[in-house]
This record gives C-alpha cells, structure tokens and sequence, in this order.
C-alpha cells in the first residue's frame, strides 16, 4: 500500500506542477493513463495535487477522468481535417485554385510545434 501512495503523490506533484505553471481550468486524465487510474486512484491523486499546489490555482481548476478511453489520440488525429474545413470557413478547396497552393491548418500547426 505505501508504493501505491507514493505514486499517487508523485502524480498528483505533477499535476500540482501543472497547476502552477499553467493554471489550468481543467485537467482530464485519458488514454491508457485513465484506465489505469480509474476512479480508485483519482480521489487520492487530486487530493495530493490540491495539497502541493498554490491554493488560488487550485482552487479553481477541476480534475477528472476523460471520455474517450483508449480512442482519444484517434479521435485528436480525427479533428484536424475537420479543424481545417472550418478554419476556411466551412468551404471546400477549389483544384487549381488560390486555397490549393495554401496549407492546411493543421499542417502550420504541426510545422510550429515541431520547430520547438
């Protein structure tokens, strides 16, 4: 039992970090981390997490469990081409045309994190 809470607390010192940083609204757990953190282990780490952050970020950010399970990265992946349909304003691109020598959204947005 005491590994088990000293991975909670180290988590919830990453989230705390997080909080902190960024003060974040909201924090979902997903993927196979959220599986595998299930609402067991969820309690305990917020709880950590509240402790070791600065009480005004913390008191206003809400931490939970996300939806997608294992499909979040898919359904991420899912939501670029539809990010680009609506960044030039719901219209298709013509062949040959203007909008055809341009990039898509989410291409520029892979381009500035990659050049981090």
């Amino acid at each position: 039992m005491r590994g088990r809470r000293c991975r909670c607390g180290a988590l919830g010192a990453g989230f705390a970090d997080l909080i902190n940083l960024f003060q974040p609204e909201r924090i979902l757990v997903g993927g196979w981390a959220g599986l595998q953190l299930g609402t067991r282990f969820l309690e305990t780490v917020e709880g950590y997490a509240r402790e070791y952050a600065l009480t005004y970020p913390a008191a206003r950010v809400g931490i939970g469990l996300g939806t997608l399970g294992p499909d979040a990265v898919t359904v991420g992946a899912a939501i670029l081409p539809l990010a680009d349909f609506f960044a030039r304003g719901g219209r298709r691109t013509e062949p040959g045309g203007e909008a055809a020598e341009e990039q898509p959204a989410w291409a520029t947005t892979v381009r500035e994190r990659t050049a981090h």
